[in-house]
């Protein structure tokens, strides 16, 4: 291999090198030996085809797979010293009876020195938390809460009943028998069933028999039923009217708590814990807008066009979600977030290889756990998903910069302060205000919570 020609443009290189006709060939004739060993050919031996009926037979391959050898290892050779930022690409410039010459482009990762942050200082919101609004959050809660009370009135909707139900089937195994479902519960208006089967109890009364026709539609998931008119009869067992719960001890209990003070307690809770969350993440907003003014390294292309997209779409749902104009001067703004995030990801990431910072896998299983939770019925599909090697890192990569951050943290000044509900609301959401009047205000969005 011989190198023809070097050029290098920030981050990005381009190698233009040959290898020669002589070079090929050796490469040629050893693959071809190694063809005779393993061939079969009727008339021969194993291990003793001619060399010139393998070329006869395989030639054209060979010299094929001799020319992607030859070019593999070249490029190995070239890349064996440098650090991949992404895929490389390479293109054969000439093909001739001289040989070849080939182009090889890539990227290569950034190289940077760790700043000392020991100088920036940060403060830690403290918020105070209102009785109102505790008790706000208490009158939410008691309203999220349903209270079911016996009637004796004719079903309306928003009724729940239980109703005991006998069905003919068409099932191959169960042909002419009646299929009986006991106590089976009916939210009038919100249970979703086929044909809007709820309707047919309107006006019934506790202890009703009512007999009525069910089309079930022709994409229906079961095959047997899909297309069929059934008749079902029903016997209503039971009627509930909803109605609210009164902020008393007897939601208390319902809660699962002793008394109405510890409801209170919780609701407190609950609100400390949203706003003490909602502190960090501003914190570690400033924190990294602060440490990002320390760096001013490029970024490999395709990492920022790929941030800058999924900074460009944020925006642009939130345009549209406030009717507002994408501009021009928005859009130059978010590739400017897209490379202050790719930035300082390779800070974070060094930060971590120095001070031996890593997600352990139990953490990674809790974090796992969680996503999981919020997907009932799903929880396997979504362990699934997320241990496959490609999809770890969705999580690796946010849990590590929480570590790193708790780190960076304990390594500066952090200053207490005591705020409003208000002040940290308007301070969490600063970074999404991309339509404020003043263009220059934009670059405070530059580290959103993703």
């Amino acid at each position: 291999m011989k190198i023809i020609e070097t050029a290098a443009e920030g981050l990005k290189k381009r190698f233009v090198f040959s290898i020669s006709k002589e070079e090929l060939e050796t490469i040629e004739i050893a693959k071809q030996l190694e063809v005779t060993k393993k061939v079969h050919v009727d008339g021969f031996r194993p291990g003793k085809v001619p060399l010139d009926v393998v070329k006869q037979m395989y030639g054209a391959s060979i010299s094929s797979d001799a020319k992607q050898q030859a070019v593999r290892d070249a490029c190995k050779e070239i890349l064996a010293s440098e650090k991949l930022a992404s895929s490389h690409s390479v293109s054969i410039v000439k093909d001739d009876e001289n040989g070849l010459q080939i182009e090889l482009k890539f990227e290569t990762l950034p190289s940077f020195e760790l700043q000392d942050i020991s100088t920036i200082e940060i403060v830690k919101r403290l918020v105070e938390i209102p009785e109102e609004e505790v008790h706000k959050t208490t009158e939410a809660l008691r309203k999220e809460h349903t209270k079911w009370v016996v009637s004796e009135e004719d079903v309306k909707d928003g009724d729940m009943i239980f109703v005991d139900i006998e069905m003919q089937t068409f099932n191959k195994k169960l042909k002419g028998k009646v299929r009986k479902i006991k106590g089976m519960e009916i939210i009038l208006g919100k249970t979703p069933l086929v044909d809007d089967f709820g309707r047919h109890f309107l006006g019934a009364k506790d202890g009703e028999v009512r007999e009525f026709p069910v089309v079930y539609p022709e994409n229906f998931q079961k095959k047997d039923i899909a297309g069929k008119t059934l008749t079902y009869r029903a016997v209503v067992k039971k009627v509930l009217s909803p109605t609210e719960y009164d902020l008393d001890e007897v939601f208390a209990k319902y809660l699962g708590f002793e008394n109405l003070e510890d409801v209170q307690k919780f609701s407190k809770n609950v609100l400390e814990a949203k706003y003490a969350h909602m502190s960090r993440d501003v914190m570690k907003r400033e924190l990294l807008e602060k440490m990002s003014l320390m760096y001013d390294f490029p970024v490999p292309q395709s990492m920022e066009e790929a941030e800058n997209k999924v900074v460009q779409q944020q925006i642009s749902e939130e345009a549209k979600r406030l009717n507002k104009e994408f501009s021009s001067d928005i859009e130059k703004e978010c590739l400017k977030i897209a490379q202050s995030r790719v930035r300082l990801g390779f800070v974070v990431a060094e930060i971590a290889k120095k001070e031996k910072i890593s997600v352990s896998n139990e953490e990674l299983s809790k974090a796992i756990s969680h996503i999981a939770s919020m997907h009932p019925g799903q929880e396997k599909a979504i362990w699934d998903i997320y241990t496959q090697e490609d999809n770890i890192r969705i999580i690796v990569g946010p849990l590590l910069e929480e570590k790193v951050t708790d780190f960076l943290v304990s390594q500066i000044k952090v200053t207490e302060e005591m705020c409003t509900i208000e002040d940290i609301v308007a301070l969490d959401e600063e970074p999404f205000d991309f339509f404020k009047d003043n263009p220059e205000q934009l670059s405070q969005g530059v580290h959103g919570n993703d």
